[in-house]
């Protein structure tokens, strides 16, 4: 895993995560007096809530929260939220399904962690 950036990561308990796993806080100032970009930057805090499970190389930027329980497909790029329970993938990552809601309420009351 590598996170790049100055912004705060906040990941939640029981998180499993793919090899190469890049979390992305920032971007170049491109709103700025020069261009492309000046020596600022524009900085976006990641969460990923709890019980969240992303695949090998999936890529997060800045200013996305992943909510609880989601699944995050190998090779995704995360560019906005992702619901709790979700199921998401691709390139910009989409939630394509979720996860049986009463099943992961169980689960998650029967502490039945991995």
């Amino acid at each position: 895993m590598k996170i790049q950036g100055f912004g705060e990561v906040i990941i939640g308990n029981n998180f499993h995560s793919g090899p190469e796993l890049l979390m992305i806080t920032d971007v170049h100032n491109y709103e700025s007096t020069k261009i492309p970009y000046d020596d600022t930057y524009i900085v976006k805090n990641i969460t990923i809530e709890d019980n969240v499970w992303i695949g090998t190389r999936v890529i997060i930027l800045g200013g996305v929260t992943i909510g609880e329980g989601a699944i995050i497909q190998a090779g995704s790029v995360v560019v906005k939220d992702i619901p709790p329970n979700a199921i998401a993938g691709g390139h910009p990552c989409t939630v394509f399904s979720t996860r049986n809601k009463k099943h992961y309420s169980e689960l998650k009351k029967a502490k039945a962690f991995h």
